[in-house]
């Protein structure tokens, strides 16, 4: 019987002919793309815990700052989201790296707003902001 191109069996006998395409089988695109797919998530994951850890050593550099009066308040508020960020974007991947710069500058962020706090209480009592 005649066979039309491309087709594995024959529809008369059922016999498997030599064609380069199966029916069965896909063309292993989907093979390709579920790898490709593993690599992105891949690089995701890469990207997001090294900004994480980033933004945990920025969260240190902005808590320090945050004992300066006045501006102090600002970077300790900035200082603390990005330790509270990167703390969590770190545990969500189960990344150790990074974690202990998060919680420095949560804490160091902390300490700065009590700084400030002392700071606002003495220029109340003293009336002098500059000593």
């Amino acid at each position: 019987m005649p066979i039309t191109a491309g087709v594995a069996n024959c529809s008369y006998c059922g016999a498997t002919v030599g064609t380069l395409f199966s029916e069965t089988s896909g063309t292993g695109v989907g093979e390709k793309a579920k790898r490709l797919g593993r690599v992105n998530e891949s690089i995701d994951y890469y990207d997001k815990v090294e900004k994480a850890k980033e933004r945990a050593n920025n969260s240190v550099i902005l808590a320090l700052t945050s004992f300066f009066p006045l501006i102090g308040f600002f970077t300790g508020i900035a200082g603390l989201a990005f330790a509270i960020m990167a703390g969590r974007t770190l545990k969500a991947y189960n990344v150790e790296d990074g974690r202990g710069s998060a919680t420095a500058g949560l804490v160091i962020s902390v300490l700065g707003f009590i700084a400030q706090g002392g700071y606002v209480v003495y220029v109340i009592k003293s009336g002098n902001p500059f000593g």
